[in-house]
């Protein structure tokens, strides 16, 4: 149940961050681990944390930015 509820954060974290609606956010948190070859639950879990510390590893952040380029304009540089 709690992998669950750390992917649906994540997908809130790329709705929040992208404008995107729930289902494509569910397909960019998707895309990234079938890109990465890290389970699902562990990239939203980075994406979750990232939210907190504004640290994402670079093959995550590099996946999201590919991942939403089709779909919105790419992140900003990290900080």
């Amino acid at each position: 149940m709690s992998s669950h509820a750390v992917v649906d954060q994540a997908i809130g974290i790329v709705v929040a961050l992208a404008g995107l609606r729930t289902e494509d956010a569910w397909h960019v948190v998707r895309e990234i681990s079938q890109h990465t070859n890290i389970k699902m639950r562990h990239v939203a879990e980075l994406i979750v944390e990232w939210a907190h510390t504004g640290h994402l590893a670079s093959d995550i952040r590099h996946q999201l930015q590919k991942s939403l380029t089709n779909r919105r304009p790419v992140l900003p540089e990290a900080g």
